[in-house]
C-alpha cells in the first residue's frame, strides 16, 4: 500500500500522463485501468452517453481505439458491390467481377456466410486482391480528426490507431472462417500462400501510409490471434514473418507496435517475442483466456507492454464486491504494480452491471 504522500502525488497524475508513461516504460507503481464500449446494465441513461463522457463518468483512463478516418483506401477496380437487408435483419454484400462472384451474409458485424468457401472462390478472391491496391488519400482531413480527437480526450487518456488484422486472421475472421480456411489450406496449400502473399503485399502498403502520416505514438493491430485458432506451428510459419513486417515498418516509422489478441495466447508468447512487437493489446486472465500477466512478463521480459489486459473476475455473474476487491488485491502483486500494465475492467460486447464500474473506480482511488 502505498504512503499518503505516495497516494497525493499519483492522484495529481493524468489518465494521458498514467498511459503515456506505460508506453514509455515508466509507469512504475502507477496502477491504472480502463475499459472499452462499456455495455452497462441498471442505468440505461448512463449508458446513453456519448463515449468518451461514459468513461469520465464511470472513472477510468481513456484508451481510445482508432479514429474516424483513415490516410489511406483500398482500391478494388473493376468489381461491383451490391448490399440487400433481408427479412431477418441480415445484409447480403454481393461482390461481381469478371473473374467470379462471391456472396457474404452478414448479422450485427458477424458472418453467417463466408464469401470464400471453395477452390473457386478462393481463386475469384486472389484474382480480385491481384488487381487492388492501397493509395494514400491526399490533404490534411486524417490528421485534422486524429488532433480533434487527441483535444477530445484531452488529459483523460490517450488514442492510439487500428489497424485491419494480418491476412490469416482476416481469412479466419472475415473471409473464410476457420473450417474454410483449413480446408483449403489443407487441400491447396500452394493456392492459399500465395493469396496470403497478395494480401500481405496490402497490408504493408496501408502500414506505410499510416505510420508515416499518423501523430500517435502508437498502433494497434487487430489481430485476436489465439490457439484456438491457430496452432503455434502455423502461427510461426504463416503468421510471425507477416508480423515480423509490420512491425518492422511501424519501427521505422517510430511508431510502437502493440497487438491486440484477447484469446488463449499462452503458447504463442515466445513467437510474439520473434515479432519483435513492443506489447500486447488485451491479455486475458483465466477463465476467460489462458494467459496470466505473469506469463507475459516471464517469456516477454520484465519491461514488456501490456497495454489493456482483461480482468476475468470482473465478468464474473456472481461475484460480490469483496471478493472482486480480494481478487484485485492478489492480482497486483509487487511485480504487476511496477509491470507497464493498464488493466481492462470489460471483455468487448459483454454486458456488465453498472456497480462493478463503481467498485473498480473505488479500489483504484484507495491505493
Amino acid at each position: 500500500m502505498k504512503t499518503n504522500d505516495e497516494t497525493k502525488k499519483n492522484s495529481r497524475i493524468t489518465g494521458k500522463e498514467r498511459i503515456t508513461n506505460i508506453l514509455q516504460k515508466k509507469s512504475r507503481d502507477v496502477i491504472c485501468w480502463t475499459t472499452l464500449g462499456p455495455k452497462i446494465i441498471g442505468e440505461e441513461e448512463i449508458s446513453k452517453l456519448p463515449i468518451l463522457e461514459l468513461y469520465r463518468h464511470i472513472g477510468c483512463d481513456i484508451l481510445q481505439l482508432g479514429v474516424s478516418s483513415s490516410p489511406s483506401r483500398f482500391k478494388q477496380p473493376d468489381i461491383e458491390v451490391k448490399q440487400q437487408m433481408n427479412s431477418d435483419g441480415s445484409n447480403t454484400v454481393t461482390t461481381t467481377s469478371k473473374w467470379g462472384k462471391l456472396i457474404a451474409v452478414w448479422q450485427n458485424s458477424h458472418p453467417l456466410k463466408y464469401p470464400v468457401e471453395t477452390i473457386e472462390d478462393l481463386r475469384t478472391f486472389k484474382n480480385i486482391m491481384l488487381n487492388s491496391f492501397y493509395e494514400e488519400i491526399p490533404g490534411d482531413e486524417f490528421e485534422r480528426n486524429v488532433y480533434k480527437t487527441i483535444n477530445d480526450i484531452g488529459d483523460d487518456g490517450i488514442a492510439v490507431n487500428t489497424i485491419a488484422p494480418s491476412p490469416v486472421q482476416a481469412l479466419l475472421e472475415c473471409d473464410c472462417g476457420v473450417i474454410n480456411f483449413y480446408s483449403l489450406y489443407q487441400d491447396y496449400p500452394e493456392e492459399m500462400e500465395e493469396l496470403l502473399d497478395v494480401m500481405h503485399h496490402h497490408r504493408k502498403q496501408e502500414y506505410e501510409i499510416l505510420s508515416k502520416r499518423t501523430p500517435l505514438d502508437c498502433v494497434i493491430p487487430i489481430e485476436n490471434t489465439s490457439t484456438r485458432m491457430i496452432s503455434p506451428d502455423l502461427y510461426e510459419k504463416l503468421s510471425l514473418p507477416q508480423i515480423s513486417d509490420y512491425v518492422n515498418i511501424l519501427h521505422k516509422h517510430n511508431k510502437l507496435a502493440v497487438l491486440h489478441m484477447c484469446g488463449h495466447l499462452k503458447d504463442l508468447l515466445y513467437l510474439f517475442r520473434d515479432t519483435g512487437c513492443d506489447g500486447i493489446n488485451a491479455v486475458t486472465l483465466p477463465p476467460l483466456g489462458n494467459t496470466r500477466f505473469e506469463d507475459v512478463l516471464e517469456v516477454l521480459g520484465d519491461d514488456f507492454i501490456i497495454l489493456g489486459g482483461i480482468f476475468s473476475p470482473f465478468q464474473d455473474p456472481n461475484i460480490s464486491k469483496e471478493e472482486m476487491w480480494h481478487e484485485l488485491d492478489k492480482l497486483y502483486t509487487p511485480a504487476i504494480r511496477n509491470a507497464n500494465l493498464l488493466l481492462w475492467m470489460q471483455a468487448d460486447g459483454v454486458y456488465t452491471p453498472y456497480e462493478r464500474f463503481l467498485w473498480t473506480k473505488e479500489w483504484f482511488e484507495k491505493q
